[in-house]
């Protein structure tokens, strides 16, 4: 995962997944057992556009939330991002993820924000930033394990 220079409102983050076709790809963002194997330790999912979320991960006391607002397989997803041990927020941010085929896999675009210019928002969006990248790895490290057994 590599991140595209933005403006301050949002994060713009792309990487590569080999070995993954865009419906495989956007499943182990929608799927709980294929979830959790990456990103959160527990995941509750209503997959469809106007259905919801809820990750958690117990042993940091850790939940986030969200509405799926775009839900086409292999090709967009968005949901909104809002986590419970955080202060309220005016506007929930949105996560859009794009599913492009390339040879042999994948590219994955996402777009976190709006994120405010406050030093508060800058320090999320920073950390959002390498959140991505380490998931984001993780994630493409489940299809390079199976290719090595």
């Amino acid at each position: 995962m590599k991140e595209i220079p933005s403006a301050p409102e949002i994060l713009v983050v792309y990487g590569d997944f080999h070995g993954f076709t865009p419906e495989e790809l956007f499943d182990h963002w929608v799927t709980p057992d294929l979830l959790t194997q990456w990103w959160p330790s527990a995941a509750e999912i209503d997959p469809r556009e106007g259905g919801t979320y809820a990750f958690s991960w117990p042993e940091q006391e850790w939940h986030l939330r969200g509405t799926f607002g775009a839900f086409e397989r292999g090709k967009h997803l968005r949901f909104s991002w809002t986590w419970d041990h955080e202060p309220s927020v005016e506007q929930p941010l949105w996560v859009d993820l794009y599913f492009m085929p390339i040879d042999n896999g994948t590219r994955l675009s996402i777009v976190h924000g709006r994120y405010t210019t406050s030093e508060g928002d800058q320090g999320a969006r920073q950390g959002n930033l390498e959140g991505w990248i380490h998931f984001g790895m993780r994630l493409a490290g489940l299809r390079l394990g199976e290719a090595e057994q």
